[in-house]
């Protein structure tokens, strides 16, 4: 009875945990001081293990040979990397089966398992992580130990970080801020540097796309009730109060306040500007023109814009001219807002929009080009019809459009009586006047 006894609790005892040095370890022998007994001992820990593993892990199937694990796991720590491994699963089903007065002693040996694993066989950033998702299952509470293991974690992984791990540092700095162990900008800062590392293996990452997908779905969902412009300015501000030359801390709040539409803030702007001084290109300029134009500051978005214009992406430098065609419109010089106009169709050829803009530029110009003839007054519409109908044959997508503002316009041509009674014909050349100065063809209201 007594040597049952002993059993029993030597079977719950923790593992060993012996303090030793990078030198003491590197000199160990792989097989411990006793290489007989540890290679036996692995051998038949490891038979009874895959036997238990093909059992499903049979509740009770290994108990026989945890003795033989325990053993070698003591005194040959570095013998196979299979110990730890196994170790893990094996230290689960004996936490699963220990009664309330055993289970705390297991989970403890289960943190010890992971540790003597990065002691002898390091990987510290994966088992660190790993670990933590452990004392999340069984020590729930443990809240800022689990987020130390988990940051430390992600911080050696980088990229490489597995996605459960950067799911449950999401989660964990939500739980650190809820329970009052860190402020609300730890769910922010988190969010960004999580959000970027499933971003990257979206792209680089074929074999788990789908996975990181999925997280990043589980990432914007967990920081959707903290990423208000409210929750978010005044974090940032500190930010950008501390690190005002701090190109990539400045790159990362405005990446952020644009993201979650904060561009309307005068921080977006402040960052916005100072991130263009210290580091000026052609797409910041870009940016800060289309900020500018939102603050209808219509001369600095032109200056910007201006400068964006040496951008590599033709596209963006078409959007860039179009943009300055609306900021001369509102300075009210229509010729240079045409001609900017035409300048966004020389680098998007197949764009009809800015055409679409010309003919409202000739329509609005009614109010102030109205001198001359009956036949001078309404010419305008025939220019701005002109280039409805040519924008619609250069870009299908504008038909809708430009049929609306033909159909609107075209009653303001003059009637066949007017046109007889001025000594012209339908279908002849004309020379619209005012600012507008093209030739067009003579038409009828219908």
């Amino acid at each position: 009875m007594k040597t049952k006894l002993l059993l029993a609790l030597l079977a719950v005892l923790p593992l060993l945990s012996v303090a030793q040095t990078a030198e003491e370890i590197k000199n160990m022998p792989k097989y411990g001081n006793d290489s007989i007994q540890c290679i036996t001992n692995l051998s038949l820990y490891r038979e009874s293990y895959k036997q238990w593993q093909q059992s499903k892990f049979k509740r009770g199937e290994f108990d026989h040979s945890y003795k033989f694990w325990k053993w070698v796991y003591n005194y040959g720590p570095k013998a196979s990397l299979n110990i730890y491994v196994d170790g893990v699963r094996i230290m689960a089903d004996k936490i699963a089966t220990a009664d309330d007065s055993q289970k705390e002693q297991y989970i403890d040996s289960l943190l010890m398992v992971y540790d003597q694993r990065i002691l002898y066989f390091g990987g510290k950033g994966n088992v660190l992580g790993r670990k933590a998702l452990d004392l999340m299952k069984y020590r729930p509470d443990s809240i800022q130990q689990i987020y130390n293991l988990l940051d430390e974690s992600v911080k050696i992984e980088g990229n490489k970080s597995i996605d459960g791990v950067i799911d449950a540092l999401m989660r964990t700095s939500i739980q650190m801020f809820q329970n009052d162990l860190a402020g609300k900008e730890i769910i922010v800062e988190n969010y960004d540097r999580l959000i970027t590392i499933a971003e990257y293996n979206i792209e680089n990452n074929a074999k788990n796309r789908d996975k990181y997908i999925s997280l990043r779905g589980s990432i914007e969902n967990a920081f959707e009730p903290y990423a208000t412009c409210e929750d978010l300015i005044p974090i940032y501000e500190k930010k950008f109060k501390e690190n005002p030359d701090n190109k990539d801390v400045l790159e990362k709040i405005a990446y952020m306040l644009d993201k979650k539409s904060c561009t309307s803030s005068q921080l977006f702007e402040d960052v916005s500007v100072r991130y263009h001084e210290i580091n000026p290109s052609p797409e910041s300029a870009f940016m800060l023109g289309k900020l500018m134009l939102k603050k209808e500051s219509y001369s600095e978005a032109i200056k910007y814009l201006q400068e964006s214009a040496s951008m590599s992406d033709s596209t963006k430098v078409s959007n860039a001219y179009y943009i300055m065609a609306v900021c001369y419109k509102s300075l009210n010089n229509y010729p240079k807002s045409r001609e900017m106009a035409y300048r966004a169709v020389d680098f998007q050829p197949t764009n009809g929009e800015p055409l679409i803009f010309i003919g409202d530029l000739y329509a609005s110009s009614s109010s102030f080009c109205n001198e001359g003839t009956a036949v001078d007054k309404n010419a305008i519409f025939w220019a701005a019809v002109d280039m409805y109908n040519k924008a619609k044959r250069l870009d299908p997508n504008q038909t809708d459009k430009a049929n609306e503002n033909i159909s609107i316009y075209s009653k303001y041509f003059p009637t066949t009586e007017v046109i007889f009674f001025s000594d012209l014909n339908e279908g002849d050349d004309y020379q619209v006047g005012c600012w507008i100065n093209v030739s067009t063809k003579i038409r009828a209201a219908k």
